[in-house]
């Protein structure tokens, strides 16, 4: 479902990704959680999106994804996660 929301920001022409925040499961951050821009998604595959920071990709799973919102409004949240 992750995944579904995240190519609709994409590929959708009155949507964007750029503006969409993204927080997933980080473990060793605080909380275990980290929220990302959109803007920082270099591309999506078919298991995982991947983020450029500091010079390195990172792969992470779909699965990961807590929530992601465009501005105040939550397009998914995982069950579960809060």
């Amino acid at each position: 479902m992750a995944r579904k929301v995240l190519c609709e920001l994409l590929w959708h022409p009155e949507k964007s990704l750029a503006d969409a925040s993204i927080t997933y499961i980080h473990r060793g951050a605080p909380g275990d959680r980290i929220t990302i821009s959109g803007a920082e998604i270099e591309r999506l595959d078919q298991a995982h999106f991947i983020i450029k920071r500091r010079g390195r990709e990172t792969w992470i799973p779909y699965h990961r994804i807590t929530e992601i919102k465009a501005g105040d409004e939550v397009l998914y949240r995982k069950i579960g996660a809060g």
